[in-house]
């Protein structure tokens, strides 16, 4: 009985990984929020808080101190193996983007978003002209090839849609006209990005971007419009299940599906999140349930996706001037780009200037798809040797800087 007991006492492998990362999370939301609450006190957005929280708990700072052993008086301390970018914790920040993208189609008025489907068209459309031929541009004048330039401006296209969202919800600004331009124009950026990233990097045959096309058409079809007639009964249906919560379980569980079925369709979960907002948003019972939705957002997943990106950013890759050099240059040149080509894009749309230069900023922050094309472009043999790591770099930095002075700006672009 006693060697029973003294079995169970030692925890397995996995208990030990498991408690790990419940302590991750426990610290990551802890100063997450503590740093986001300092950063609101001095007027800018706590998103940037809660990057910095990142910053501090990976590679670049705490995780440095991470499995280590420590001395003191005469005692070890074992530092327990915490990591920001593990398979689990990334897990979590992906819930975390697709549960801000829920969110903000929840937030929405699907008529209102009717109302600026030119202007969202233009701003996208100028959103990826721009950048791509000033990327080209800019990389060729530094002597590489034109292929080489190809790659870099691809990689200025991607707009990551998660940052503004917040910005705009936290200034409750997301249902104005640049609100619903943004968000709209996200959806197209991301659409006319990936068709370019499968069909310019050679990962797919023209057949194969006609069936991307094609699949992406059906999902809209099927899961946008033909969700907006029948979300209503099926939530009547619903309501007839007797048991606590059953109408936020629903929509947990068609935000999900929505989630993973545009995946498979080719183009982002992040989309389908976004659609499975306004479809559920478009019920006259969803506003019973999105209180809970928020909390369990904002009390859990989305601060953890705003420290993973933190967490993922490696600094160390900057090893030369002429790689720091070379990825500031390409920085503002993604910066200029996006408020250039998308101001022009809403102005040519009949939006102010003042409203074309708040879609344009909206539309700087670039992340994670910045970085699959950039990998992709290395894993596919295009990038290679000292060019490959110095590409990589500049995409590291150029994520970094754009995630954060884009809450900054798009407050300061609002507020005057």
């Amino acid at each position: 009985m006693s060697s029973h007991r003294r079995r169970r006492l030692t925890p397995t492998a996995d208990e030990i990984q498991i408690f790990e990362i419940i302590l991750s999370v426990a610290l990551a939301l802890i100063l997450a929020r503590l740093l986001g609450y300092l950063l609101d006190r001095v007027k800018q957005p706590p998103v940037i808080g809660e990057i910095f929280a990142g910053l501090l708990l990976g590679g670049f700072g705490l995780g440095i101190l991470s499995g280590q052993s420590i001395s003191l008086f005469s005692m070890t301390l074992q530092i327990p193996q915490i990591s920001y970018t593990s398979e689990a914790f990334t897990f979590l920040a992906e819930l975390g983007i697709l549960f801000l993208m829920f969110l903000s189609g929840l937030e929405i008025n699907f008529s209102d978003l009717k109302k600026v489907k030119k202007p969202s068209l233009f701003v996208a459309i100028g959103g990826v002209i721009a950048p791509l031929f000033l990327g080209m541009l800019t990389t060729h004048l530094f002597g590489f090839s034109w292929h080489i330039g190809l790659v870099i401006g691809l990689i200025l296209v991607a707009t990551s849609v998660g940052v503004p969202v917040r910005v705009l919800l936290d200034l409750q600004k997301l249902n104005t006209e640049v609100g619903l331009t943004i968000l709209g124009a996200a959806v197209i950026d991301d659409v006319i990005g990936i068709i370019l990233f499968v069909s310019v990097l050679g990962v797919a045959t023209p057949l194969d971007v006609g069936f991307l096309g094609l699949k992406i058409l059906i999902f809209f079809i099927l899961f946008l419009f033909i969700g907006l007639k029948i979300i209503d009964k099926i939530f009547d249906i619903s309501e007839k299940i007797q048991l606590p919560k059953a109408l936020l379980s629903l929509c947990l569980a068609i935000f999900l599906l929505y989630s993973f079925f545009a995946y498979q369709s080719g183009i982002a979960g992040i989309t389908g999140a976004f659609v499975a907002g306004i479809v559920i948003g478009h019920a006259m019972k969803s506003r019973k349930v999105i209180d809970d939705i928020k909390t369990i957002s904002y009390g859990l997943f989305i601060p953890l996706f705003f420290v993973w990106v933190g967490a993922n950013v490696d600094l160390t890759v900057f090893t030369t001037l002429s790689t720091i050099g070379f990825a500031i240059i390409i920085t503002l040149v993604s910066i200029i780009g996006k408020i250039l080509g998308c101001g022009i894009g809403g102005k040519l749309a009949g939006m102010t200037n003042k409203r074309a230069l708040q879609a344009g900023i909206g539309m700087i922050p670039r992340l994670e798809m910045a970085l699959i094309i950039a990998g992709a472009a290395i894993s596919q043999g295009i990038l290679v040797g000292e060019i490959s790591q110095q590409i990589l770099a500049t995409t590291v930095l150029l994520t970094l800087i754009t995630t954060l002075i884009t809450p900054f700006l798009l407050r300061v672009a609002f507020k005057y």
